[in-house]
């Protein structure tokens, strides 16, 4: 039988040449997209969690409503990360290179809302930084002292104490080895008990002493120097010897003792050092003005530092407490001057961020953005809590799924919407871009030598309006994910419960870090 080829042959040869030009483009696409690290991923969609149970999402809102105060109609948005480690060089700036405007928000009701609505249907693969996981730290060489006070420590619901069980522990009440010694000033010996109970509960090896009188600031801390160097002294004889001391302030917080110790690997713990780590602000004006940093609170010492300056003639009580100072100087200013000028010690500094020094260059129209939102690896944080509203302990907390060097990633999406990972959450809608040619530089090495090896900083510039949504709330899950809210309510006032209120509402976005996709 004569088989003739009609027109429906040619257009079926059509259909199977556009369904495989459209497999081509798609797995492409795809194998880009998991080179890149970002790959977008539709969940199930079935929500049914069986009668009278409730879903993690609805378990969420209501652990939202009880602690946060939600406009009665809200904006809400859900994801899911799966975060995907990857090799490459550490940059400020992680383009994901798909749209954060996937899913709409939807406009719940928080009184009685829909499971749908609040169910997080897309997944999404970050790529992460690769660095230590928190269970793997050890932190062993160091020994920190603080000079704090009771009340201090209490404060907002012991936001101090949580943020040193982030830094000091591995986790699920496990010391990384690292030691600390408490200076409380005129606690009681209830309130020293106290702390100290929850200290060893948390897992933190601590040694705590009160003071008895008033002090001032710099004599506090030129008396920790003292008792680490006899506290040292008793942990070397039990065979946990110290290379590093750490006089740092209350405020001050590590995001990963790994990173630090690896940025210490230059230098040689056996010789004199003293090592500033000054925590950084570095602001783009956008009239171009510049960059203005400020920094102190954190120090760390060898055993040889630390044995001098116990013995330095201007650190005597006279100098320290002058009869009616018009502006006191910060102790590690005092510090600093007292062993240039008597033990010929220098300060070496090693920088989180780097300035470029020319001010000059700044972009007009560039960020304005602090350094903790600057994308770049922190080495050390201060005065998150008070400067910034940030409690810094329960931001970190994403890093127990992605690591320590996750937490404040910055990733750039490309419909110009950014997540500064544990921070905040931005929308750009009239555009965003790199200024390419300005901006920050960070620096892997001290300003003692080294290679020249640096990384762009890259500051974003933008011109129309921006919408931010900053970290309301993380919480950790039974099943080890870790629940983040961001929060825009645009200073809108709050609605009680059950009334209609205002047009305006709060917009939430939800990302839950490191479930399985479903």
């Amino acid at each position: 039988m004569l088989f003739i080829k009609g027109p429906h042959v040619r257009f079926r040869n059509i259909l199977i040449t556009v369904f495989l030009v459209f497999i081509f483009f798609y797995t492409t696409r795809y194998s880009q997209q998991r080179q890149r690290g970002a790959i977008l991923v539709d969940l199930d969609e079935d929500v049914d969690v069986g009668d009278g149970d409730v879903s993690p999402e609805e378990e969420y809102l209501e652990r939202l409503i009880d602690t946060h105060r939600l406009t009665k109609k809200t904006k809400w948005q859900a994801w899911r990360i799966q975060p995907s480690e990857r090799d490459e060089e550490e940059s400020s700036m992680t383009d994901v290179h798909v749209n954060f405007e996937s899913q709409a928000q939807r406009v719940i009701d928080v009184w009685e809302p829909s499971r749908a609505d609040l169910h997080a249907a897309k997944m999404l693969a970050l790529p992460i930084r690769r660095g230590a996981r928190i269970e793997e730290t050890d932190a062993s060489d160091f020994l920190f002292g603080i000079s704090t006070s009771y009340e201090r420590v209490a404060d907002r619901d012991w936001a101090v104490f949580r943020a040193w069980q982030r830094w000091l522990t591995k986790g699920k009440k496990r010391s990384n080895g690292a030691g600390l010694v408490l200076m409380l000033d005129r606690a009681t010996d209830e309130q020293q008990y106290k702390v100290d109970q929850m200290l060893r509960d948390a897992g933190i090896d601590a040694y705590i002493t009160t003071t008895d009188e008033p002090l001032s600031k710099a004599w506090r801390y030129y008396e920790l120097v003292r008792i680490l160097k006899t506290y040292s002294a008793t942990l070397a004889a039990s065979g946990q010897r110290k290379r590093w001391y750490g006089i740092v302030e209350d405020t001050v917080f590590f995001p990963g003792l790994s990173y630090l110790r690896a940025r210490l690997a230059a230098y040689d713990p056996s010789e004199p050092l003293y090592i500033g780590l000054p925590s950084e602000r570095l602001d783009w004006h956008e009239d171009g003005d510049g960059i203005t940093t400020s920094g102190g609170g954190a120090v760390l010492l060898t055993r040889e530092a630390v044995a001098a300056i116990t013995e330095l003639p201007c650190l005597e009580v006279d100098d320290l407490e002058p009869e009616l100072p018009l502006r006191p100087r910060k102790w590690d200013a005092l510090l600093k001057e007292c062993l240039k000028k008597h033990a010929g010690l220098d300060i070496h500094v090693v920088p989180g961020l780097y300035s470029p020094g020319d001010a000059a260059a700044a972009a007009p129209g560039a960020l304005s953005v602090a350094s903790h939102e600057a994308g770049v690896r922190p080495l050390v944080l201060h005065d998150c809590q008070d400067r910034y509203r940030l409690d810094v302990g329960m931001a970190h907390l994403v890093a127990d799924v992605c690591g320590e060097a996750c937490f404040m990633q910055r990733y750039v999406f490309r419909d110009d919407w950014v997540l500064v990972n544990g921070v905040s959450i931005s929308q750009y809608p009239d555009g965003l871009a790199p200024a390419h040619g300005h901006g920050y530089r960070y620096s892997k090495h001290d300003d003692d030598g080294g290679d020249d090896g640096r990384q762009g900083v890259e500051p974003l510039a933008w011109t129309g309006r921006r919408s931010v949504w900053r970290l309301l709330d993380s919480a950790a899950a039974v099943d080890g994910t870790v629940w983040q809210a961001y929060l825009n309510s645009g200073g809108r006032r709050r609605m009680a419960p059950g009334s209609d209120g205002p047009d305006e509402m709060d917009s939430v976005i939800v990302l839950i870090w490191g479930n399985k996709p479903r």
